[in-house]
């Protein structure tokens, strides 16, 4: 591996931290607010004056975030949830949590589940539809809100990936019975962690089936705002020592779900989330600007199809189909090491979920528009650090790769 490859141009998402951010975290170690302090009151006011809603819980995950959301849609044991097979496999353990099973929905041309994809798996057991924006990109939650409508089944909205997202100007997050929202890794607003449901509904999530959350703990959240510092914060610099210690340990798409803590969110996490939101138009502005870009850049390229962003998106990342000449060829594997080679780290999408081995799911006959996408999918950095020389780089080692 030459020297490029240790520190990278671009690595792979970096968080996009500010003055205000840096200040927050100094703020909360001086004044001894890690765990309990007022930047989780201020957090929770600013989420529900920007969504519009009348509550919202704060906690240590997005993951527990999505299991306090279904408890609250009284999903038990041995009810369905609809989730797309094509997403992040933390939405399965919060349904396994609560004893569910998740059952799997093909996507649309967005990526996204549709209610086409949603109606074909629906069965008498089905309590819950999860809908993730992937991407950042808005699904079609409102024709799947349609759909459940009269048939005693709840709506998720899953802004995880879509903070600041909208629908006809309406806040994704809010278009559900709950929402929820993530500051999590590769998110729009890559904090230290943690999530926050949301519903329009005063008492919907103040039910019996609401989990009593303990308080942060201040080792693991020091850890974790260490760890996020130095691995991704840092990432161009420490990626040498992570490159040698996957060499020894390393997590894959198969890999068992990671457990999460039932928790209340730490002030720390809340005080770096505060600045991330009050930072939220100029990020996605600057994620749309690269978005367009690449566009400009690569839209006459006859073997690459762009995945589109609906108005409203978020922008988190651009996805790309590459279409190779001949269906052996990994062409997708292949680009991903040319960039990589020159400094610009990139990744393919996900696994469907019915294809890893470790997630109790399921699957009603096959899913074949994700089967036949995914492995030529790759995700093109769009995080406002990017620079525009950046984004022409990486567009002309694309059109390369696909013309050679």
């Amino acid at each position: 591996m030459n020297l490029t490859s240790y520190f990278y141009r671009v690595p792979l998402c970096v968080p996009y931290w500010n003055g205000a951010t840096y200040r927050g975290i100094l703020r909360s170690f001086l004044s001894g607010s890690v765990i309990d302090g007022p930047d989780l009151s201020e957090l929770r006011s600013l989420v529900i004056e920007t969504l519009g809603v009348e509550e919202a819980v704060l906690c240590g995950s997005g993951s527990l975030a999505l299991e306090i959301a279904l408890r609250a849609c009284d999903v038990r044991q041995g009810d369905e949830v609809v989730i797309p097979t094509f997403c992040c496999t933390a939405v399965v353990s919060p349904i396994l949590a609560v004893g569910a099973l998740p059952v799997l929905a093909d996507v649309g041309e967005d990526l996204s589940i549709t209610a086409e994809t949603v109606e074909a798996v629906l069965t008498d057991k089905t309590k819950a539809i999860i809908v993730p924006h992937l991407f950042g990109n808005p699904a079609d939650i409102k024709a799947i809100m349609e759909l459940a409508r009269g048939r005693t089944i709840r709506v998720i909205d899953d802004a995880a990936q879509a903070l600041g997202a909208t629908i006809d100007g309406r806040p994704i997050g809010r278009l559900g019975d709950a929402g929820i929202l993530s500051f999590g890794s590769e998110k729009v607003c890559f904090g230290l962690g943690g999530g926050i449901v949301v519903s329009r509904n005063r008492d919907f999530l103040n039910g019996s089936s609401k989990i009593d959350l303990a308080p942060a703990e201040l080792s693991p959240a020091v850890r974790n705002f260490l760890s996020t510092m130095i691995w991704r914060r840092w990432r161009r610099w420490t990626l040498p020592v992570q490159a040698a210690l996957s060499r020894v340990k390393t997590t894959t798409p198969d890999s068992p779900p990671i457990p999460y803590r039932k928790e209340i969110m730490a002030n720390l996490n809340a005080a770096v989330a505060l600045s991330l939101m009050q930072t939220l138009p100029e990020n996605i502005a600057a994620r749309r600007a690269r978005v367009q870009a690449y566009q400009d850049l690569l839209g006459t390229e006859e073997r690459l199809e762009f995945i589109p962003h609906r108005t409203g998106s978020a922008y988190l990342t651009q996805v790309i189909r590459l279409l190779p000449k001949h269906r052996g060829n990994d062409l997708a594997a292949h680009l991903i090491q040319v960039l990589g080679s020159a400094g610009y780290e990139v990744q393919g999408s996900y696994v469907p979920i019915h294809l890893l081995s470790h997630y109790e799911t399921r699957a009603h006959g096959c899913l074949p528009r994700a089967e036949r996408v995914w492995a030529d999918l790759i995700e093109l950095p769009c995080e406002p650090e990017v620079s525009f020389d950046h984004v022409e780089r990486i567009a002309s080692i694309v059109k390369q790769v696909l013309n050679s």
